[in-house]
């Protein structure tokens, strides 16, 4: 039986994914893992490689989605990031973005921020 987080994080990704392919992003890949490191969303736009983590809540009472990532989380996604770009040999500009979406109770929003983590020397 799901969670309401997991349920509620689901219905996140369906959204990101839609809102991804309306503005001309290909999908590349969807939860994608190599041990315990996960992407959301890779895709592509032009030439540029997209690693998309996805944030959803329910309520934005506290704070909003993308204000849950901390340091952890972001090392956890650049590791993840190097993984995929070492398996698939990539070579072209990648930045990690970041969909937020707040749920109010049938409504939502959502919220692009692109080059959303930098990874530091």
């Amino acid at each position: 039986m799901m969670t309401d987080k997991q349920i509620t994080g689901q219905a996140g990704e369906k959204i990101a994914l839609n809102y991804l392919r309306e503005n001309a992003f290909k999908i590349l890949h969807t939860n994608w893992r190599q041990g315990h490191k996960e992407l959301d969303i890779i895709a592509q736009k032009e030439n540029v490689i997209h690693i998309i983590e996805v944030r959803s809540l329910s309520s934005s009472f506290f704070q909003q989605p993308y204000q849950t990532i901390n340091k952890a989380k972001q090392r956890n996604l650049i590791a993840a990031a190097d993984a995929y770009i070492q398996r698939y040999k990539l070579t072209q500009e990648i930045q990690i973005d970041i969909i937020s979406i707040v749920f109010n109770d049938s409504q939502h929003t959502i919220e692009y921020i692109p080059n959303a983590i930098y990874p530091s020397a």
